[in-house]
Parts: C-alpha cells; sequence; structure tokens
C-alpha cells in the first residue's frame, strides 16, 4: 500500500503553521509591552505600601506621588480618570483602573483591560 511515499506535510500544511507562527508572534510583540508597563503600575501601587505617613497626605498629594513615579517608570499616557483615590478615617483606597487598545493589522485591534486596587492603612 504505497506507505513509503507518505512522508510528511503539504506545502499548504507548512503555510497554515507558518502563518500561525506569525500570528502569534505578531500577538506577543504588541502586547508585551502593555504588560510590561502594567507591572510597573502594580509596583508603583505596591510601593505605596511603605510610604511613611501615607495615610495622613491629602488625595491631591498622593495623586501627585502616583504620578511622578508612573512617569519615572516610563508610564506616560496614564490618564487622571484613570487613578480613583478614597480616603474613609486612616484607610486610603487606591484604584487604578483603566485599558489599553493596540492595533493588531487591517481592522482588528485588540483591548487589554487592567484593575488593580490597594488599600493603605496608617503606618
Amino acid at each position: 500500500m504505497n506507505r513509503h511515499r507518505q512522508s510528511g506535510m503539504t506545502g499548504t500544511g507548512w503555510l497554515v503553521v507558518l502563518a500561525l507562527i506569525g500570528f502569534f508572534s505578531m500577538l506577543i510583540i504588541k502586547m508585551a509591552p502593555v504588560y510590561m508597563e502594567h507591572f510597573s503600575v502594580k509596583t508603583v501601587l505596591e510601593s505605596l505600601k511603605e510610604e511613611p505617613m501615607i495615610t495622613q497626605k491629602s488625595v491631591g498629594e498622593v495623586r501627585t506621588m502616583i504620578q511622578r513615579r508612573l512617569k519615572v517608570n516610563g508610564v506616560y499616557d496614564m490618564n487622571n480618570d484613570a487613578i480613583k483615590i478614597k480616603k474613609e478615617g486612616g484607610v486610603m483606597d487606591v484604584d487604578i483602573t483603566y485599558q489599553v487598545t493596540k492595533h493588531m493589522a487591517g481592522n482588528v485591534d485588540v483591548l487589554i483591560s487592567f484593575s488593580d486596587n490597594i488599600k493603605l492603612v496608617a503606618n
């Protein structure tokens, strides 16, 4: 039965495999910087825990502190509306919720949503 003639993928099969590899490579190249930027946002939020007397500062002071730290870490496109700060008694609740849209190809875009929250207690 001609078993010796069956020897591998066809040209069409290879094209499909290469197209999938290309697609996922492009996806990784476009989305990796977004996730690295998000890691910086999380690092800035975590650094607020180490700030002495953070809950004694006003909401505006904390917002300015966050924005400065984001700029130092290379996050320049953070919208002011994305940072929400609530202060009740000795607890300060900081919430950063934002979305990033990345153009892929043609009319295909990828929307990535992030939401990080931290509660700061007087230290």
